[in-house]
């Protein structure tokens, strides 16, 4: 249903406030115990009458006697309309403005039994109260109203009626997610996060505690909803919107809760009733607090056996934690600082002493961890396959491009412009998920840009087509969705605002979403519940030889893995033989080789050709891509043709020891050509071979071989995989 609102046929008219009822299914009252729903028949019986009426007015009017007051000082101003529908010819149901019925109908019963004084009230509102009637409107357009002005308006219900009204909109009526967004306004993120807060407390109403559930712990139920590792620690399902984990489930569910207290004979309770204890979780800042201990064993056994939340807190280590990372922000604050000073010559030894124990700590810190060169975790630490499948829907050019046969190592070949490198960047943004860096990865790549030379404005225009990518990986469906949008909510701060990039996605039964609004001037601000990637994915483009510190990351590892010797020695018996090592010097972020021919020096990497700087940077991409994926645009690329078909070799070697599934792209047959030579029969199961093909009017198709039949067809003659038909 789209221009829902537009469709409902309407008339304004003067009504006697006897024959206005007020809607006992009202939204605004489903927090209520007494509240019942009722069917059209029933709403004019006097006991769904008195209730309603009394459940609108509250303890003492408190829920109107804002109204009230207004009324008797101003009169009745008509700012908003009172909406009705028909219940007969004359009669009437509000569907918008029950509390302004309500307090009109308090004054009226007061003024006719009590001749209280009206003020500015004129008593003939009572007999002509103006109404806008909606005719043929069906229920479907009457909530859709209703979440325009109590969800996305400014008169917002609470957060547990604005829940249940979009749950009826899903469940009863059967609206789909993208048509609720359209219609009552509200992001999916919202959405979603609305019905999943509703399923978990659910789940708690079907409890051994459920009978403590007030719609005032729906907040929690909403922080806990949206808490990435709280949702892990209950075992949460999006697909079924359920927690799977029953032991944590409960255990959580009774730090909601009041708990009894046993009588015991040695207790100062002992002989006493109805002696319980408090929730150790009462508010929603309260989850935060939770999510920071649930990996601490000690601080949950404090947590269970005390109820005391901020106590176990105190003990968790992760206060330690906490202490360093705002040390090392307090660190980094204070660098940017001096950096715009003046240092006299009598002030370095301090800041060289200082920097002595800096590099002492971090020193320290690689010998006992090396976190690796990505940021955000992956679902799963372990996987038992790579991708399986590949379709991209659309991106740039590839339209329903779909990539049905994959093994290790897959190579892509084709004429210019058949969109080699647009099939890397979707592999990597469907291994990056919503992490918004990937979608940066690609587009600085693509546009040669450095990191600190993007500018907001170009990165807005960039994006500006729907992207979607499928896949299996790990035997599991994965999907991603990349759009834009222009924000219209008033309370985000709109100075320099350009646009926003929402990405949806979707891994087993993970959901995850991440907004990234898009300042000129200003830094970018990302919102979401979780950033989680597939696996590590790591694009390899001619263009980062300019970019050489990118690689610390990459030699680091290759180092605690042990396979930079093996690196050096291959460019010692393939390329130079002189070069007996390359290693990196901390101190100048720089690559410096260990030359026979420089007896006397060392020589820095870019004194080399671009060639033998590809084949070490390459290399040393697969420790840190361990169980992930590499992706190499342009392989060829500054690489000697005789080189080829070694290096090829030595690639396959390093992509089996680190179990890494390799896309490679190239528009050289002798590179082509060098990857079939290289491969011994037995590991023909190890490649496919695939042939990206412009079918006229930008369509592009592609052509697919596994190893053995691209090494016949090779073997038959002097096959060109890229001008395949």
């Amino acid at each position: 249903m789209e221009n829902g609102i537009e469709r409902l046929a309407v008339k304004t008219k003067l009504v006697s406030l006897d024959n206005l009822y007020l809607d006992p299914n009202n939204f605004r009252l489903i927090h209520e115990t007494d509240q019942i729903n009722v069917p059209d028949e029933k709403i004019r019986d006097r006991d769904v009458v008195n209730r309603t009426y009394r459940l609108n007015l509250g303890d003492k009017n408190q829920n109107i006697q804002d109204l009230i007051d207004s009324f008797r000082a101003n009169g009745y101003l008509p700012v908003d309309q009172i909406q009705v529908r028909a219940l007969s010819d004359t009669d009437y149901v509000v569907a918008e403005g029950n509390r302004r019925v309500s307090a009109l109908k308090y004054l009226y019963s007061e003024y006719t039994q009590k001749s209280i004084d009206l003020g500015k009230l004129d008593p003939g509102i009572f007999q002509n109260v103006p109404v806008v009637i909606y005719e043929n409107s069906d229920n479907t357009l009457y909530l859709t109203l209703m979440g325009l002005k109590h969800i996305s308006g400014n008169r917002k219900w609470g957060e547990w009626n604005q829940a249940k009204l979009l749950e009826t909109l899903l469940v009863t009526h059967h609206l789909s997610e993208d048509t609720i967004c359209k219609q009552v306004i509200i992001s999916k993120k919202e959405l979603r996060s609305n019905i999943r807060a509703l399923a978990l407390a659910n789940q708690y109403r079907k409890s051994d505690y459920g009978d403590q559930f007030n719609e005032s712990m729906f907040p929690i139920f909403r922080e806990a909803s949206r808490n990435v590792e709280l949702k892990e620690w209950i075992g949460w399902d999006d697909t079924t919107n359920q927690a799977k984990n029953s032991a944590n489930c409960e255990l959580f569910f009774s730090w909601l809760s009041r708990e009894p207290i046993e009588n015991d004979s040695d207790s100062e309770y002992s002989g006493r009733t109805e002696n319980y204890q408090e929730p150790a979780i009462s508010k929603r800042d309260d989850i935060r607090i939770l999510s920071k201990i649930l990996d601490d064993k000690n601080a949950l056994k404090n947590l269970e056996e005390y109820r005391n939340l901020h106590e176990a807190y105190r003990t968790s280590d992760i206060i330690f934690k906490e202490k360093i990372r705002d040390a090392i922000s307090s660190i980094a604050a204070d660098v940017s600082v001096l950096e715009q000073l003046s240092i006299t010559q009598d002030q370095t030894p301090s800041l060289e002493e200082s920097l002595s124990k800096l590099r002492g700590i971090i020193e320290k810190t690689r010998s006992i961890s090396f976190q690796g060169v990505e940021s955000k975790s992956p679902f799963y630490d372990r996987i038992d396959n790579h991708f399986s499948w590949i379709k991209v829907v659309s991106y740039r050019g590839l339209n329903d491009l779909e990539i049905k046969t994959l093994s290790k190592i897959n190579l892509f070949a084709g004429l210019n412009n058949t969109g080699k490198s647009s099939l890397l960047e979707a592999i990597y943004l469907l291994c990056k998920q919503n992490d918004f860096n990937g979608l940066v990865d690609v587009l600085r790549i693509r546009g040669k840009i450095q990191e600190d030379h993007i500018s907001p404005k170009w990165l807005a225009d960039q994006i500006n087509q729907i992207i979607k990518i499928e896949g299996e990986f790990d035997n599991k469906i994965s999907k991603i969705e990349i759009s834009q949008s222009i924000e219209n909510d008033i309370n985000i701060d709109r100075t320099h605002y350009l646009k926003t990039i929402e990405i949806d996605t979707e891994y087993e039964h993970y959901r995850l979403e991440s907004n990234t609004r898009i300042f000129q001037g200003r830094n970018r601000e990302t919102n979401s519940e979780s950033i989680k990637i597939l696996t590590k994915a790591i694009f390899s483009s001619p263009f980062f030889l300019n970019e050489s510190y990118h690689y610390t990351m990459f030699y680091n590892k290759s180092v605690q893995s042990k396979s930079l010797p093996r690196i050096n020695e291959f460019i010692r018996n393939k390329i130079v033989p002189t070069i007996k090592d390359i290693r990196l010097v901390d101190e100048f972020q720089r690559f410096l080789v260990d030359d026979d021919k420089f007896e006397k020096e060392t020589m820095d990497l870019t004194n080399y050709g671009e060639g033998l700087q590809r084949v070490f940077f390459i290399s040393l991409l697969f420790a840190s891509a361990e169980n992930g994926i590499v992706l190499i645009d342009e392989f060829e690329n500054a690489i000697h043709v005789e080189l080829l078909e070694n290096f090829s070799q030595f690639l396959y070697v390093l992509s089996k020891e680190f179990n890494v599934q390799v896309f490679i792209t190239s528009h050289s047959k002798e590179c082509i050509d060098a990857f079939i030579k290289s491969i011994s029969k037995e590991n023909l199961i190890d490649f496919t071979f695939h042939a990206l093909v412009n079918q006229g009017n930008n369509d592009i198709a592609v052509r697919e071989y596994d190893g053995e039949k691209f090494f016949r067809l090779l073997d038959a003659g002097d096959v060109d995989l890229r001008r395949a038909k």
